[in-house]
């Protein structure tokens, strides 16, 4: 119960993250790769979180393996902090250019983990930032120790320069959060500078994580409040990152044929209920993995990292409909256009290609209505 007492901040900050990470994992269908990101930001978290109170559990204690438990958790909290550090300027550089492969070739700004990988393997046989005496098991911070805090204060300094530099690149919101929430990290180590037993390091991570997903990767703005499908915005997220990715799919437009009758026949509550249903369609005929949004009005959007052969999907996109109630429903009739993605083509080229195919189905509905 001692040790509860002494390291709830850490039990809080890691529940947090739990809960953030399952959050993330439950309504993954709209990646991103912010997404993917903030995930690995929470994991690292997660394990610098649980080893802190360990590096102190295991100090001066007397059991078999102890002195390797407290050596290698104090190398692992240690090797956390760049680590950390590298994926947070990894988090914001992809936020200002929104391209993985530049990150790839920065090597995730990892350099400074390599540099405290290359200090901790000397410091196996010269103590440079801490050692631990091998007959009691006793913690005792090196000479150098302060370089760890200086490593980790200039990832944050580079930051504020790259910010700086491209801030035309980046919303004023996400700088606010980038210079304000990522400065905790930093402001904890100090208070931990002048007392140890200050557990802010660590823990002051995840109000940053949880503000980043709160206004940068929150699923909240990413749904249609009529028909409770993804919208415009999940759209566009999610083809992004299958672009990023340079993974196949499938992009399939739809458009309704005489809404505007519906409407006008039989009421707007009709017409909601028309598009309520006719989402709930695309969900049904359509594989789980697909993402099926509603981009306004009676246009909809699905997208399948499946690559279709078939039109298939419109004969039981009417089979669905035929089985409501309401006879408008039952007789709604929609066009639609497909593009597939195999090549470097562009997320607007994608979508002008399915557009022209939708139109010229839709023109070819109205000329067999005039014949």
């Amino acid at each position: 119960m001692g040790y509860f007492v002494q390291f709830q901040l850490n039990v809080f900050a890691l529940f947090i993250v739990v809960i953030l990470y399952v959050m993330i994992k439950l309504k993954l269908k709209v990646k991103s790769y912010g997404k993917f990101l903030l995930g690995i930001i929470m994991l690292v978290s997660a394990v610098a979180i649980i080893v802190e109170p360990l590096t102190w559990m295991f100090d001066g204690k007397l059991f078999p393996f102890s002195y390797s438990l407290e050596y290698g958790s104090n190398v692992m909290l240690f090797l956390v902090g760049p680590l950390l550090g590298g994926l947070l300027m990894s988090y914001v550089d992809y936020h200002t250019f929104h391209n993985p492969k530049r990150l790839s070739k920065r090597l995730f700004y990892q350099q400074w983990s390599i540099f405290t990988i290359v200090i901790l393997i000397i410091n196996w046989y010269h103590p440079i930032y801490f050692s631990v005496d091998p007959v009691t098991n006793s913690y005792s911070s090196g000479d150098f120790k302060d370089v760890h805090y200086v490593v980790l204060a200039s990832i944050y300094m580079y930051m504020l320069v790259s910010l700086y530099r491209h801030r035309h690149l980046v919303t004023r919101q996400a700088q606010q959060i980038f210079i304000w929430f990522f400065m905790l990290p930093i402001l904890g180590m100090v208070v931990q500078l002048f007392n140890s037993r200050l557990y802010f390091s660590w823990t002051s991570v995840v109000l940053g994580i949880l503000v980043a997903y709160i206004f940068l990767e929150s699923q909240a703005t990413e749904e249609d409040h009529l028909t409770k499908l993804y919208n415009r915005q999940s759209y566009e997220m999610f083809v992004g990152h299958l672009i990023e990715s340079n993974q196949p799919f499938t992009l399939v437009l739809f458009d309704l044929n005489h809404f505007k009758k519906v409407n006008d026949t039989y009421g707007h509550h009709a017409g909601d209920q028309t598009l309520i249903a006719f989402g709930q369609a695309l969900k049904q005929v359509f594989d789980k993995k697909a993402l099926v949004s509603r981009l306004g009005g009676d246009e909809f959007v699905v997208v399948t990292e499946e690559v279709l052969t078939t039109d298939d999907y419109s004969k039981k996109i009417k089979q669905v409909l035929r089985q409501y109630d309401e006879i408008y429903i039952q007789q709604l009739s929609f066009s639609s256009g497909v593009s597939i993605r195999n090549g470097s083509e562009s997320t607007e080229q994608i979508y002008q290609y399915a557009d022209r195919k939708l139109y010229s189905e839709k023109r070819a509905f109205h000329q067999n209505l005039a014949d």
